[in-house]
């Protein structure tokens, strides 16, 4: 009953079915669960099945992993991705790098969150590179967790971010430049606070005060 109802077209079923697997923890379920994950609609279903995966944990790994990699439908691949940053695999670095090569942009944003938040530091170049992605959302993401690991060596691709097309991919990269604290950066952050967005120029703003002490003001 359980996994008839974990591959019901009602989404409100298969989160109760979810929940009950994910109690369980029976890795027979493994299976089913990433199937059900490639079913459109129903974010709160979505999760469970996650949460589920990440309850059942080591032996999910090498399933999950396979599916991010493979052909199959986007939603199964980046749920892969996703539950993979929330088993905490080192095991899964390598192939979420090369998941942040992936044609979706749903797979990529979750790899990349996903090795952020393993503070995976050999995912910093790949993380820099996506500082380009075709998405802002990707962008933005990248951006956050340049400044979560404080990385100088993302400091001039954080500045070149200060222009992005995307105010919110800017404010972004001002407020990682303030966590990283390079005075590479304070170039493009004064520049920056004169950005029509105020909620970018207050990020520069506060990104260049966290440093000196002083207050700074467009000119």
């Amino acid at each position: 009953m359980i996994l008839r109802n974990l591959s019901s077209k009602d989404k409100e079923k298969r989160r109760i079915a979810a929940e009950e697997l994910g109690r369980l923890g029976d890795p027979r379920a493994i299976t089913p669960l990433i199937e059900a994950s490639g079913r459109g609609g129903g974010e709160r279903a979505k999760r469970s099945i996650i949460k589920a995966l990440v309850r059942i944990g080591k032996p999910a790994i090498r399933p999950l992993i396979n599916t991010m990699l493979s052909g199959e439908g986007i939603f199964r691949r980046a749920s892969a991705a996703e539950a993979l940053g929330l088993i905490g695999t080192k095991s899964a670095v390598k192939p979420l790098l090369r998941a942040m090569n992936d044609s979706s942009t749903d797979v990529r944003l979750h790899a990349l969150v996903s090795l952020s938040r393993l503070k995976e530091r050999s995912a910093i170049p790949y993380i820099v590179r996506a500082l380009s992605d075709d998405s802002g959302g990707v962008r933005v993401n990248a951006a956050s967790a340049l400044g979560i690991f404080r990385s100088r060596r993302a400091v001039v691709p954080l500045v070149r971010a200060l222009k992005d097309e995307k105010w919110y991919v800017r404010q972004q990269a001002a407020k990682s430049l303030g966590l990283i604290g390079d005075r590479r950066a304070v170039e493009g952050l004064q520049s920056t606070l004169r950005d029509p967005r105020p909620a970018v120029a207050k990020a520069a703003r506060e990104a260049l005060e966290n440093w000196t002490g002083r207050k700074h003001e467009a000119v």
